[in-house]
């Protein structure tokens, strides 16, 4: 992940315009919530990048900011790689400010694939798992062709990516001065990984998505590393396998959701058939909750979720649960000593 500037000096650009989001970013960027995992964002623009050509200048121009970085998009135009911060709410906060710098949205723009990096590489079956549970519980259903997937590094000889939702890292920077939490909940940093990423592909997406996201490849990542949320996150993985059992859709796991470096011929179809399973069965479902609730309404409107009330709001449920579990965990760790 080649990003060859500091996040300070971003932020000493982004101040000049927006200087009150920037000052809690400067202070907070490095504060790990909740032992929660350290996030960074790859931004890739699929028209003419004009708008950001003042931010890459005061960066230090396209050949030390853009050029440097041969992953993107196969659509775009640039793809600008930024430091990891240590929270979902500072990714969130950073995106912010370069929407004012830039005045264009990022959020919930079509021109906007955003990618999202979390530290530690995840078995085929999490992987599998994340991708799922990203797109299952967030506020926006998708469609995707295959284009939506397609990178310079799909094909490549020395890091060949496929068509993925996931993506493992292929080298470059790997920042490790974060803290992780871990198995009985102490703060110890360094990150246990010096070197490793699992990325998402999440497109256009919102501020929950980053949440999510963030929430699933912590809980993921600490039940393969034996850290502090390593309970929580079996019994994560338990209930979730437990409502694709239900929903007919566990046998989407076995499908090649990240490309391995044994791949065989055929793997992109494989995953791209599963993902397709995966978004009509989303669709379907939600057509089907809306036509119950007009059916016993008589008109639209929203209502808590209730079983069986779709597989969406299930694992909405399961998401706002165990960020919920985490949170309370965390405070009674801090109100026992813990460091936090």
């Amino acid at each position: 992940m080649a990003y060859p500037y500091r996040l300070e000096d971003l932020l000493a650009l982004l101040q000049k315009k927006v200087p009150t989001i920037v000052d809690s970013l400067v202070t907070n960027f490095r504060h790990v919530e909740h032992g929660l995992l350290s996030i960074g964002l790859k931004i890739h623009y699929l028209t003419t990048g004009e708008k950001f050509d003042e931010l890459i200048e005061g960066l230090g121009g396209p050949a030390k900011i853009l050029e440097v970085n041969h992953y993107k998009d196969a659509r775009a135009s640039l793809c600008l790689v930024l430091p990891p911060v240590g929270s979902a709410a500072s990714a969130i906060q950073l995106i912010e400010c370069i929407e004012q710098f830039i005045q264009s949205p990022i959020f919930g723009s079509a021109q906007i694939q955003l990618q999202l990096c979390s530290p530690g590489r995840l078995s085929a079956r999490a992987s599998a798992l994340l991708a799922i549970a990203f797109y299952l519980g967030s506020d926006t259903l998708r469609r995707y062709s295959q284009a939506d997937l397609r990178t310079t590094f799909e094909s490549s000889v020395t890091h060949p990516r496929g068509i993925r939702l996931v993506l493992y890292d292929a080298g470059g920077d790997f920042d490790r001065n974060f803290s992780w939490w871990s198995r009985c909940g102490v703060r110890e940093p360094p990150l246990p990984f010096t070197d490793g990423r699992t990325d998402l592909l999440i497109g256009s997406g919102s501020r929950l998505d980053i949440q999510n996201v963030n929430l699933i490849a912590t809980l993921l990542v600490h039940s393969e590393h034996d850290g502090a949320w390593s309970m929580l996150s079996q019994e994560f993985r338990t209930e979730l396998e437990a409502m694709l059992e239900r929903h007919i859709l566990s046998g989407l796991l076995a499908s090649p959701w990240v490309r391995q470096s044994w791949a065989k011929i055929g793997d992109d179809d494989r995953f791209f058939a599963a993902l397709q399973e995966l978004v009509a069965y989303a669709y379907g479902e939600s057509a089907r909750v809306k036509r119950r609730r007009l059916l016993f309404f008589g008109t639209w409107r929203h209502v808590p979720a209730r079983s069986p009330n779709g597989i969406l709001e299930e694992v909405q449920g399961l998401l706002s649960k165990y960020r919920r579990l985490i949170e309370e965990h965390s405070s009674l760790m801090s109100q026992a000593g813990e460091p936090t």
